[in-house]
């Protein structure tokens, strides 16, 4: 008996030992003999297909599937994503299947800065046209801020290597810093070409309008400033997601000479790095440098000073905690996902959310004059939560402390939102 027993615990470790050699061989490697899209409602399958490199003919590689996710993810019509091999008789098939976020969506425009608070309007965002993507906005916003503005970006296409942005806005609002009703029109264009997936370069366009109910604010005596610049952009980019970055950097230097009622020259750096640290757990580093060449007041306007503290810049400060015509903003954030982001269904409609918590701090520094730099600087830190949403991308949640305890709300990452305190 006790040899039956022993016998037959010895077949059983056989049987497992050699089950590897008769289980189906890897597919890493393997011809890729055809690709099948699912889940597509207005987007073209070709442009699916033309964005990814897991296709017939060539081997399969999971290294190479899923930077096909990233491609599409950064199209930005899609909710959910993946990409996925399955054994065929001669070969590999890719499976892609897709979530389509709403072609043409009605929203809320919001938008929250520390000078003026909360604005928000009606809005529409129309994803994709004819089939393809292409990110246009049409928003309008009352409240701290009067606005209207149109957007298009183009999408990040790996077969096309063209790219071009355009922002044309109208906004009034109450200069708390210097205390007059301001008026203005934004003009922002840009276009260029892009050298591989992860670097592109090009050349900027910009026409900034500002008028004054006071005498004594602008450059030209008849309280109405014009402003035109021209420069040019550099940003390389190989974050492994459009929407919720979890590895990888996004860094840009841009230069501008603005000529008109002022004559000064712009530059901005940019860098932002997402770090993992474990499972659902990152570490967002980022810092921005605008430096401005000119005299405060006679060659730059003092309206376009930038003041540090609040939810955008510098937390647990107050709005003008800091001033010039020159910024350092720096920020480590780490991050824990609670729910990773993931696609629903709302009436119908696909759509995707989740949510992180985050504990942060900053330091930042405003100067006009060259020996200011290292006496401006203040800091800040806290805690807070992080909401993924469509198409706003990040809704934050902030309590800091530094000079005294602050609560804050923000839109975007914090990233993004400084960055576009920049013109």
């Amino acid at each position: 008996m006790t040899c039956l027993r022993s016998c037959g615990l010895v077949s059983v470790a056989l049987v497992l030992a050699a089950a590897p050699l008769f289980a189906q061989p890897p597919l890493e490697g393997k011809a890729i003999v055809a690709v099948r899209v699912s889940g597509l409602v207005h987007v073209k399958e070709t442009v699916v297909v033309a964005q990814i490199e897991s296709v017939p003919g060539r081997p399969y590689h999971q290294v190479t599937a899923d930077q096909d996710i990233v491609r599409l993810d950064r199209l930005g019509v899609f909710g959910e994503i993946s990409v996925t091999a399955a054994a065929v008789d001669d070969g590999v098939r890719i499976d892609v299947t897709v979530t389509e976020t709403p072609r043409i969506v009605p929203a809320v425009a919001i938008a929250v800065t520390d000078e003026n608070g909360l604005s928000a309007g009606p809005a529409v965002k129309m994803t994709s046209i004819a089939g393809r993507p292409l990110d246009i906005t049409v928003a309008t916003r009352f409240g701290g801020e009067a606005l209207v503005e149109f957007r298009e970006v183009s999408p990040q296409l790996t077969n096309r290597w063209l790219w071009h942005s355009m922002k044309l806005s109208a906004s009034n609002h109450f200069n708390k810093l210097d205390q007059f009703e301001q008026n203005s029109v934004d003009l922002d264009a840009r276009l260029g070409f892009r050298s591989s997936e992860r670097w592109r370069s090009g050349a900027i366009f910009q026409i900034y309008n500002v008028g004054s109910d006071q005498s004594g604010i602008t450059l030209s005596p008849d309280n109405h400033d014009s402003f035109q610049s021209f420069g040019g952009i550099t940003e390389f980019d190989n974050r492994d997601s459009w929407r919720e970055p979890f590895r990888g950097w996004l860094s840009s230097v841009d230069g501008l000479w603005t000529t008109g009622s002022g004559e000064y020259a712009t530059l901005n750096v940019d860098v932002r790095r997402y770090q993992p640290v474990a499972t659902r757990q990152t570490v967002v580093a980022t810092a921005l440098l605008t430096v401005q060449s000119g005299v405060d007041g006679v060659d730059v306007p003092s309206y376009a000073d930038y003041a540090l503290g609040g939810e955008n810049t510098v937390r647990g400060q107050p709005f003008g905690a800091r001033r010039g015509k020159n910024q350092f903003i720096s920020t480590v954030e780490y991050r824990y996902g609670v729910l990773p982001t993931r696609g629903f269904r709302v009436f119908g409609l696909d759509f995707y959310g989740g949510l992180a918590l985050a504990a942060f701090a900053d330091i930042g520094s405003a100067w006009s004059e060259s020996d200011g730099f290292s006496d401006s600087f203040i800091g800040g830190g806290g805690i807070g939560l992080r909401v993924y949403i469509p198409y706003v991308n990040m809704i934050r949640l902030d309590l800091s402390v530094g000079s005294g305890v602050h609560g804050g709300l923000g839109i975007n990452e914090k990233a993004v939102a400084q960055r576009n305190r920049v013109r």
